[in-house]
């Protein structure tokens, strides 16, 4: 079913794109406010309404307790959600947790026939704001879906450091909102794809990419090897509390000190006065990211008093340095024990950004002087470009009704090019591409091979895997265009340890010639996590590797 989708769950914001196979690129779709990224909050009116998004996050300022905001960090099996974690993750959300349920508590007061307003409490499990969440990212994938039965194909992203239990719970939460889940991937290898590193097929070279994310609440940081399309996840590092939260607490510290020092009166004092101050530092780290200068202004903050200040982008800087200082200790660590793991990746070729914070000019420069030899990534939205590698992702699925939600730690590919010809050792020019350098094994290949004129009835065909070129003898099916002496080939290309490649011409007649070429890299992929890519007709297909549970990304 087309077209298909990819989308991009984080604690702070969703986004989704579609895509279909005459597309030249996915398609950020944007919301009922025209935003291409939407806000992951949810707010309950006290009734049976539930608002999502950018209406639920600007009432939150005045209805904290009725607001569920960063639910993803709670999507976590019991054992993940110890005292220590709760006690920093239960700061960053406006309502109530119950440590205990482990549900959200939404308390709203009802207007009643007495003088005294009825408190009403409503309950949410972090799985089920998250389906609230999916089924309004739903009501936009629906709207270029031709047929409304069916379910819209998606492949989501989860962060680096999720747990197996973490991704099972987001492509179930997908699922019950009403998407068919084909497969979960990492957001740096969504960043990666977006892209297209490594596609280039005519490039055997070895490249090293760091993926570099900071998004709303955690930052977290990869090392890829890129070679021949093939993505071998290296190493990563990850999460750390840096983020664009802690960028809006430096704003926040400010404008309270600012209005304390001007009028008397102390904001901290006054949930509703810091929840205000919160949107509207919000609002000025955004529009100081692209203009130099803005102004702050919060209507009544307090008592009545309403705060104006102009901020400029220099003095934002100065404000949130402490920020960036800490974020590049934290990276210059990381990478150092990156390098330290893994020597061949000692030289950076490319840095890819993802997360709203990175597009901070203050960290963008900071991380470009911290890797002037490397080419840094940054052209696409670092906010969309994970729902763009999402959706870039569900071109090449081999089956979309088979959900795979975790990478394989080891994969067979194809180390160098295998063609095939009809006639002798010097027909040659007359081959046609069996297997490409790097295409993951098993693989299913059809061509229509050219009979050599001069033997047309020979069995005789030529194999030849890198230099080394060997003769088969394949008893022929009928040709397939008769006028033109082809001849239909089927080639089913298995996982087996003595690399046999299985031709079948007909049902009933098949061969294994061995092939030297494919060879195991279960020794070379350290992490969890493998795609491949080759460029086909002006596209990619990219394949994921299995992990022993049966799962891919």
């Amino acid at each position: 079913m087309w077209p298909r989708f990819g989308i991009k769950v984080g604690n702070s914001t969703f986004c989704i794109a579609h895509v279909k196979p005459s597309d030249t690129w996915p398609n950020v779709i944007a919301n009922k406010q025209g935003d291409r990224v939407s806000q992951a909050c949810l707010l309950w009116d006290g009734g049976n309404e539930i608002e999502c998004g950018l209406t639920a996050q600007q009432k939150m300022a005045t209805r904290p307790k009725q607001a569920v905001a960063n639910c993803f960090q709670f999507l976590k099996s019991s054992e993940e959600l110890t005292d220590d974690f709760l006690n920093i993750a239960c700061k960053t959300i406006p309502c109530n947790y119950d440590k205990v349920k482990h549900t959200f508590k939404l308390n709203a007061n009802t207007p009643s026939n007495t003088d005294e307003d009825i408190e009403t409490v409503k309950e949410m499990s972090p799985f089920e704001v998250l389906v609230k969440l999916f089924e309004c990212e739903l009501e936009l994938a629906k709207q270029y879906c031709s047929d409304a039965s069916e379910k819209p194909v998606i492949v989501l992203s989860v962060p680096s450091y999720s747990s197996t239990r973490t991704r099972s719970l987001v492509a179930e939460a997908a699922g019950k909102a009403g998407f068919q889940v084909a497969q979960a991937i990492e957001e740096p290898t969504a960043a990666i794809l977006a892209y297209g590193i490594g596609e280039e097929s005519c490039n055997d070279d070895t490249r090293y990419i760091l993926t570099i994310k900071c998004g709303g609440l955690f930052s977290h940081f990869a090392l890829y090897e890129v070679k021949r399309g093939l993505y071998t996840k290296l190493d990563c590092f990850g999460p750390f509390a840096i983020g664009g939260e802690q960028i809006t607490e430096e704003l926040v510290k400010f404008i309270c000190e600012d209005f304390q020092r001007k009028y008397k009166l102390d904001p901290n004092e006054s949930r509703r006065s810091l929840a205000k101050i919160r949107t509207a530092a919000t609002n000025c780290k955004h529009i100081l990211t692209t203009l130099p200068s803005t102004q702050l202004y919060i209507d009544s903050l307090m008592d009545g008093i309403d705060f104006n200040a102009q901020m400029s982008r220099a003095r934002f800087e100065s404000l949130i340095q402490p920020v960036i200082s800490n974020f590049m200790q934290t990276l210059g660590d990381a990478v150092q024990k990156m390098q330290q793991n893994f020597p061949q990746a000692k030289k950076i070729d490319a840095v890819v950004l993802l997360g709203a914070t990175t597009q901070v000019p203050k960290l963008l420069s900071a991380i470009s002087a911290r890797f002037p030899d490397a080419e840094i990534h940054n052209s696409l939205a670092a906010d969309e470009i994970v729902a763009v590698g999402c959706a870039r992702q569900t071109l090449f699925l081999q089956n979309p009704d088979n959900q795979i939600l975790e990478a394989f730690e080891e994969c067979l590919c194809v180390a160098e090019e295998v063609v095939i010809w009809h006639g002798n050792s010097k027909d040659e020019m007359n081959s046609q591409k069996l297997l490409n350098p790097g295409d993951i094994l098993p693989k299913t290949v059809i061509l229509n091979i050219k009979l050599k004129e001069s033997c047309s009835d020979s069995d005789v065909f030529q194999l030849r895997a890198g230099s080394q070129i060997k003769e088969v003898n394949i008893e022929k099916a009928a040709s397939s265009i008769p006028e033109e002496e082809f001849v239909c080939l089927e080639a089913e290309i298995p996982k087996l340890d003595g690399w046999t490649v299985e031709f079948d011409l007909s049902p009933q007649e098949s061969l294994n010639p061995e092939v030297r070429s494919p060879k195991s890299i279960q020794g070379a992929v350290h992490a969890d996590e493998c795609s491949f890519g080759k460029k086909n007709t002006g596209q990619s297909e990219f394949e994921k590797n299995k992990s022993p549970n049966g799962e891919i990304e």
